[in-house]
Formats: C-alpha cells, sequence, structure tokens
C-alpha cells in the first residue's frame, strides 16, 4: 500500500470522529484499503490513529468531527477531546484538514456509486446545485454547488429554521412542542430526540405505548404512539425536504442521509406526499430527484475527497 511509487495512487486518510466512536479509512482513490473503528478513547484522537497507520504515510488527511471547528481547532459534543488540526498533521506527518461531519457527509454525496443510493423519486437529473438533509443526533443540513474547482459545500443551520404546521395534528403538535420549547425548529422533530418527543406527543393524545422510549425503540416497536411517531417524522422529513428543494432548486438532487431514514419504510409512509404538497409550486416537485443514501460510509468518502482537495 505504499503511496509513493510511480504510477500509484497517493494514499489519503479520512476519519470520522465522533463522541463514541472514532471510524478511520485509508482510501487510494475511491477505494477503501483499510478501515477500522475504535472507541473515542484515551488521550487524543492521535493516540486513535497512529495505530490504525503503523507507520504509513498518506499524502494527505481530513478528519471530520462531531461539533464546530473554528479556525483548524473543535471540541468534539458530548466529548473531552480537542481536536487542532496542527498538532495532528505533525503527528501524522502529513497536510490534515479539519471539518464538520456533516460537511465531510454532503462532500461524500458525489462521490457515491450507484449502489450507494436508493431512488425514493426519479426526477430529472441536472447539474444543478444538491440538498443533502441528515436526522440523525441533530438534524444536519448542507449545499452542495458545483463549480469550475469541483463541489463547493456550503454548510448550513438550516435544521433550526421555524417548524411550519401543515394540518391539525402539526398545529398540535407544535403546541405540545412549545411547552418544552421557546421556538419550536425542524430539528425538534427530525433526530432522535425528536422522535422521542413525538412518541410523546401520542402517547399524551391517547395512543397506547411504553411510558419511556429511546429513538431505537420508537423506530423498532409496534406500539400505536411509535408507528404514528414514525408516521409523523416521515411527513415532517417529507415536507421540510420540499421546502429546501424549492429554497435552493436543487436540480441535481435531494439526499437524506444520517442515522435514521435508512432504517424507516419511506416508501410506505406520506413522504412523498408532503414533498409533493407545496401549493402553487406542487408542478415543480415532481422533477427533483429525491435519494435515500444507504453507503456506510458516506462521512468517510467525503473526508477523503476533501483531503485530496484541501489538505494538499
Amino acid at each position: 500500500m505504499a503511496h509513493d511509487a510511480e504510477g500509484a495512487v497517493p494514499l489519503v486518510l479520512a476519519a470520522d470522529v465522533g463522541g463514541t466512536n472514532c471510524r478511520m479509512a485509508l482510501f487510494q482513490g475511491a477505494t477503501i484499503v483499510e478501515q477500522r473503528q475504535v472507541p473515542s478513547r484515551g488521550p487524543g484522537l492521535a493516540h486513535a490513529l497512529l495505530p490504525f497507520l503503523q507507520g504509513q504515510k498518506p499524502m494527505a488527511a481530513c478528519i471530520a468531527v462531531a461539533g464546530p471547528v473554528r479556525e483548524g481547532h473543535a471540541a468534539l459534543t458530548n466529548h473531552h477531546w480537542v481536536v487542532r488540526q496542527d498538532t495532528l498533521a505533525e503527528a501524522i506527518g502529513c497536510p490534515v484538514v479539519l471539518v464538520n461531519d456533516f460537511e465531510a457527509a454532503a462532500r461524500g454525496v458525489p462521490e457515491l456509486a450507484e449502489d450507494g443510493w436508493r431512488a425514493l423519486q426519479d426526477g430529472v437529473v441536472s447539474d444543478g446545485p444538491i440538498a443533502v438533509l441528515g436526522p440523525g443526533t441533530g438534524l444536519g443540513q448542507a449545499l452542495l454547488v458545483p463549480s469550475p474547482g469541483g463541489w463547493l459545500v456550503l454548510p448550513s443551520q438550516g435544521g433550526h429554521v421555524d417548524f411550519g404546521p401543515t394540518d391539525d395534528e402539526e398545529i398540535a403538535l407544535l403546541r405540545f412542542l412549545g411547552r418544552q420549547h421557546r421556538r419550536v425548529s425542524y430539528e425538534h422533530i427530525l433526530s432522535g430526540a425528536g422522535l422521542v418527543s413525538l412518541h410523546a406527543f401520542y402517547l399524551e393524545q391517547g395512543r397506547a405505548g411504553s411510558a419511556k422510549a429511546d429513538p431505537a425503540h420508537v423506530v423498532a416497536s409496534a406500539d400505536p404512539a411509535a408507528r404514528a411517531a414514525v408516521r409523523r417524522f416521515a411527513a415532517v422529513l417529507g415536507a421540510q425536504a420540499g421546502n429546501v428543494a424549492l429554497a435552493t432548486l436543487a436540480r441535481g438532487g435531494v439526499y437524506l442521509c444520517g442515522g435514521i431514514p435508512p432504517r424507516l419504510d419511506l416508501e410506505g409512509s406520506r413522504l412523498l406526499e408532503q414533498f409533493h404538497a407545496k401549493g402553487r409550486m406542487a408542478e415543480l416537485m415532481p422533477d427533483f430527484p429525491l435519494r435515500l443514501v444507504t453507503d456506510p460510509h458516506l462521512g468517510l468518502r467525503g473526508a477523503a475527497a476533501l483531503a485530496r482537495e484541501r489538505a494538499v
């Protein structure tokens, strides 16, 4: 796997670092040649990366972290690690770029093979912007814009825009969430915590179910409150995906990723109905490609692409 042999494709290191686990991979082009996942433990990130590299010297590295990145350093959300770009570059022995994990996930979308996603709506694909939404711990959103120099990732805090109810039940949901939050955003619904809140809402509405629930329970359970929560989650996700499609004219497609959407029966839900329900603009909606990302290495693929583009 030497990267400096004549004619060899250079190695790049990609890492996706969260509060629980650190996923690492060495890429040659689009191919993962080695990968590992380890717990996010120890005094710092370098102590996880160096044993994985085993003395190999990648051309460049991109570290995607679950937390805000400012001026080359980041403090992980819900973890004691502070990641510094310059310190890692010295330890690894190559240029390093540090990015937020959803920026890496968004950049991974153009790197996907055709078996890395599933079409929810074919649409009409063009060279326009690509919108990416990722419900998980929070609601990540980003926009990819084609440019002469390649794809530009425009990070966003679009998950924090005001939630807009579309029917009487969602008006009741807004009032329910308003008792917990001064201001209700889409992330309060389209996230792991949002699933739990939806479940609690339907319990209060009289649906049967367990009084205690976590996101995994809500997704897997057959109880009426959990099923109603999942159905509403999919409907709100469709509505917000449609909002983003209109706001950005994402002719290159709208991609759904994150930890939750692949675990749901989106084809059997109201997601597409709500994606289309845009009043006078409804006639535009069938033209937007809508896709569900199924590749588990999306963030690593994006980090590898960013390493090649920014860290050299």
